[in-house]
C-alpha cells in the first residue's frame, strides 16, 4: 500500500463544536460536529482556520441540507483554511448539526 494514511485529527476544537480530520493520499475527509447554528434566513456562522497541510488549493463549498426543510447552509472551506457556513434563507433554527466531506489537497 503506497498511499499515506493519518489518523483521525481533531483540527479545529471550539466552545461551538469540532472538525476533526483524516487524509489518505491527497484525500482529505473532515467531520464537522457543531453544537448550535446561527438563526435567521442569512446569517453566518465561523469554524475556525484548519491548518496548513489540510487547506484545499481553492475555494470549495458543499451543501448541508438540513432536516425538515430547516437549517439548509452552504459550508464554505477557503484556501486560506478559513472555514464558514451561510444559511440559505426560510427557516432556520439554532440546533447541532454536523457533515462529512472529502476534498483533493
Amino acid at each position: 500500500d503506497s498511499l499515506t494514511h493519518t489518523p483521525v485529527t481533531t483540527l479545529i476544537d471550539s466552545s461551538y463544536g469540532t472538525v476533526k480530520g483524516y487524509q489518505s493520499g491527497f484525500v482529505a475527509t473532515l467531520r464537522i460536529d457543531w453544537k448550535s447554528s446561527a438563526s435567521g434566513s442569512w446569517n453566518t456562522g465561523n469554524f475556525g482556520t484548519l491548518p496548513e497541510g489540510w487547506r484545499p488549493p481553492m475555494d470549495l463549498n458543499f451543501s448541508y441540507g438540513g432536516r425538515d426543510g430547516a437549517n439548509q447552509k452552504t459550508i464554505n472551506i477557503h484556501a486560506d483554511g478559513t472555514m464558514t457556513y451561510v444559511n440559505q434563507g426560510g427557516t432556520q433554527g439554532t440546533s447541532a448539526f454536523g457533515l462529512t466531506v472529502s476534498y483533493v489537497l
